[in-house]
């Protein structure tokens, strides 16, 4: 089968092209600029934060990740929770809380600390409680005049599958929407 193969090769062609270097010294002499720095200890490999910033692509990813840690940041700042609210000077915030198959509501009001105003505020509130199918199931309205100090509207559903509370806030007649998660 291999009887017409010629295993003979020709000894000038591998004299030019095959050279290997047996000797440590002369493989070094004709290496490459970074393998002679690497063997005589000049390259220094980058540990800890320098391995983020002294290479260029390394940087790039470090102001990356520092832009979108910083723009979330600032998002969470700026946009509150969603069960908080302050309307016309007035703090508002809404929980929910389900014990032994009833799920309760309060809504908290409070003059705004910075606030110079003294006067009456006329409060309505639109209570909705939504299932898990992300349904109205019962609806709820309350008023009340604030006056100052704190003002906490009271109320409670009978379903155990309320999820989430809807709440409409109206204080004379500037509108807000809260929302809150039932606290099992």
């Amino acid at each position: 089968m291999f009887e017409d193969v010629k295993e003979i090769s020709d000894p000038e062609k591998e004299k030019n092209e095959y050279h290997f270097f047996y000797n440590r010294e002369e493989r070094l002499k004709n290496a490459p600029k970074i393998v002679k720095d690497y063997y005589e200890g000049k390259m220094k490999p980058l540990r800890g934060f320098q391995a983020l910033y002294k290479n260029k692509a390394n940087l790039f990813i470090l102001l990356a990740l520092v832009f979108f840690v910083g723009v979330a940041w600032i998002y969470t700042g700026f946009n509150k929770f969603r069960n908080y609210a302050k309307i016309d000077e007035i703090d508002c915030n809404l929980s929910a809380f389900s014990y032994a198959d009833e799920v309760y509501v309060n809504a908290g009001f409070n003059r705004n600390i910075k606030s110079k105003r003294t006067d009456a505020a006329d409060i309505k509130i639109r209570f909705i409680a939504v299932n898990a199918d992300m349904q109205v199931c019962e609806e709820r309205e309350d008023f009340v005049t604030y006056q100052g100090g704190e003002k906490i509207l009271r109320t409670k559903f009978s379903d155990f599958d309320v999820v989430r509370i809807d709440a409409l806030v109206s204080v004379n007649g500037i509108e807000k929407e809260l929302s809150t998660a039932v606290k099992r």
